[in-house]
């Protein structure tokens, strides 16, 4: 009776560790996954204000509020916008109420954590969903000589207009695919891998690029000359992209 006892506890152990071998190995290879708000669009909204980044802007200040009006000014005058974002709530006329609401916070912010608070408040929150739905985003820079067919003289200096029509902005205008990201709008970048991991700040998607062409990749715009370039072609990271929209 003893042997029958101990002969079943020894199966019920073995049992039990095999159980727990197997819950291991699906935690080990499951990955986690985002799913697209609408097929074509690249994004999918994050819910859970936990699930937010930081919100720490590394850039300078003076350059983001150039950005920010140079997409204020094109939504102004913006006729037509795609459908499929302006049924999720990126309109024309949102996109404005957004861009002014950010302007006053994060001027009036003296903090990430005021930051971070006033946008979990505020804003709704998508994530680029990225290489296989993960949120990996792939970050390369761009640059443009000083005298090519893209660029022009503007109030004594030279300049690129984006695809909004107004200049791009250096380290806060970015290039994403035409469709899957709403152009125009506010976003923000955080950088995971190379020279520049740990690095975030807010940008604006103002311009399209035959070369980003995948909704797993975003353009940073680095200026004209040969330095920006320099630079640009020194920049390849990866890392996650957020799109803000107020509620």
């Amino acid at each position: 009776m003893k042997s029958k006892s101990n002969m079943l506890n020894r199966l019920l152990a073995v049992a039990l560790l095999f159980m727990i071998l197997q819950a291991g190995c699906s935690s080990a290879v499951k990955k986690p996954t985002l799913s697209a708000i609408e097929t074509g669009i690249g994004l999918t909204e994050i819910t859970v204000p936990n699930q937010f980044p930081d919100f720490r802007d590394d850039g300078g200040k003076i350059m983001l509020l150039y950005a920010i009006d140079n997409s204020r000014e094109y939504f102004k005058r913006t006729e037509s916008y795609p459908d499929s974002f302006k049924s999720i709530g990126f309109t024309p006329e949102k996109q404005i109420e957004t861009l002014n609401l950010f302007r006053d916070g994060y001027v009036s912010s003296k903090s990430p954590q005021d930051m971070r608070e006033f946008i979990a408040k505020n804003f709704r929150v998508f994530q680029a969903i990225g290489k296989e739905n993960s949120g990996a985003v792939q970050f390369a820079g761009y640059g443009l000589a000083a005298f090519g067919d893209d660029v022009k003289r503007k109030w004594d200096h030279t300049v690129y207009n984006s695809s909004i029509g107004l200049p791009a902005v250096p380290m806060r205008s970015i290039a994403a695919k035409e469709g899957a990201f709403p152009l125009g709008g506010l976003a923000f970048a955080v950088i995971e891998t190379g020279e520049n991991t740990g690095k975030s700040f807010f940008v604006l998607n103002q311009d399209n690029r035959r070369a980003v062409d995948d909704i797993v990749r975003a353009d940073v715009f680095f200026g004209i000359g040969k330095e920006a370039i320099h630079k640009a072609e020194n920049f390849n990271a990866t890392g996650k992209l957020y799109y803000l929209l107020k509620r």
